[in-house]
């Protein structure tokens, strides 16, 4: 009797999960999207590649979708026009941002540029990467930097090509874009060509918490299993994030000390210290530390990344590599390097990239965002709150 009355409340429990997964919001009109299972809902259609699954999906079931990923309802935008209503029309309603699990465990979320809602926080800290990072003023005064650490990239692919050594672009290319990021915020180079193991090391770091961040987990759409840490992911992403912020706090202390000293490097850092020691109770170390982070992360591997593809579908293209490489012979000349103003003057080059991007983005899918009213649609279907809205790239 035990078991048979375990087993008629585990088939009312999963009747009831049923119910719910299936039933929307009645009389209202709900977007369309793929049959679901039973408490998995659409999660075994995602696969592993899920910006593929979902595109070959929105052509079904149209550009606005609904799935329901375990206890996760979903709503897919994958039109330009869909992609407006969301970021202009209902923006004041869509603005909030879902974190992964892993991310929620470290509390990054509480303190993250990318995942704060654009409030008074979000605010203040975008004035100050605008302000110390992204202003022209700023840009133009670490032009010659950018130049200096391209230079260094072509000399050691020069070397590699004298002695017939094989050029890993995407490890290159990284320690080119860490280089620029490290020296506008610390005046120090992170990584070198030659050292191998630093540089390996702090790249895999980097890779794993963006895989982590992005990469979505049972806890997301089971939140009652997120305390078993079934796949490991939160121990993980501590783990990392604990290594990285034992970097910058080094940094930290180094900047306070030259400081005590007079003498003072012309950086984001100590400029970040002088805000700090100016507005305490609105920027702490700790918070510091995690705007650093969100740096670190969007600048790095995305930059590399990209190249790496474009050199890629060049090999795989070598009719358009030709007509890359007659542009810039034509337009910058055979000697002279190709500076950030000769951009303008290479249209072909620039729609290398442009077309990398399409097939290759960096990040398929921005930041999840999440619906706080029942009365947002796009279109004329409904998006009920709590939705999760994922936007295709």
């Amino acid at each position: 009797m035990d078991i048979l009355a375990i087993a008629l409340s585990l088939l009312l429990l999963c009747f009831i999960f049923f119910l719910f997964t299936c039933s929307g919001y009645e009389g209202a009109k709900i977007s369309p999207g793929p049959p679901r299972l039973p408490l998995l809902g659409n999660i075994l259609q995602i696969g592993e590649k899920p910006h593929r699954s979902l595109d070959h999906l929105s052509k079904i079931y149209g550009s606005v979708m609904t799935l329901k990923l375990g206890c996760l309802t979903t709503v897919v935008i994958s039109s330009p026009e869909a992609a407006k209503e969301v970021l202009k029309t209902h923006d004041h309603v869509l603005c909030y941002r879902i974190s992964t699990d892993p991310v929620r465990a470290t509390g990054h979320h509480e303190r993250s540029f990318a995942w704060l809602p654009p409030f008074a926080r979000w605010r203040f800290l975008r004035k100050i990467t605008t302000q110390q990072l992204f202003s022209t003023r700023s840009l133009d005064a670490t032009k010659d930097l950018r130049m200096s650490k391209v230079q260094e990239l072509m000399s050691f692919v020069d070397t590699c090509s004298q002695s017939s050594e094989a050029v890993n672009i995407g490890r290159a290319s990284f320690i080119t874009s860490l280089n620029i990021i490290s020296n506008a915020l610390f005046s120090i180079n992170l990584a070198n060509f030659n050292d191998t193991e630093t540089t390996d090391d702090f790249q895999n770091v980097v890779l794993r918490m963006m895989e982590i961040a992005g990469k979505s987990n049972m806890a997301d759409f089971f939140p009652f299993l997120g305390f078993l840490d079934l796949q490991g992911t939160r121990k993980e992403a501590r783990l990392c994030m604990n290594k990285l912020f034992r970097v910058f706090q080094r940094f930290i202390d180094t900047k306070r000390s030259l400081k005590a000293s007079r003498n003072k490097d012309n950086d984001m850092l100590s400029s970040l210290l002088d805000i700090s020691q100016e507005k305490e109770s609105e920027l702490d170390d700790d918070g510091i530390k995690h705007l650093l982070l969100d740096l670190f992360l969007a600048g790095t591997d995305t930059s590399s990344s990209t190249v790496e593809w474009a050199m890629a579908e060049l090999l795989r293209n070598p009719k358009m590599m030709v007509k890359a490489q007659e542009e810039i012979r034509q337009m910058i000349g055979g000697n002279d390097a190709v500076r950030e103003l000769d951009i303008f003057k290479l249209p072909y080059l620039q729609a290398v990239v442009k077309e990398t991007l399409r097939l290759h983005p960096p990040s398929p899918f921005l930041i999840p965002r999440t619906s706080e009213s029942d009365d947002v649609r796009i279109f004329e279907f409904i998006i009920p709150k709590n939705t999760q809205g994922f936007l295709q790239n």
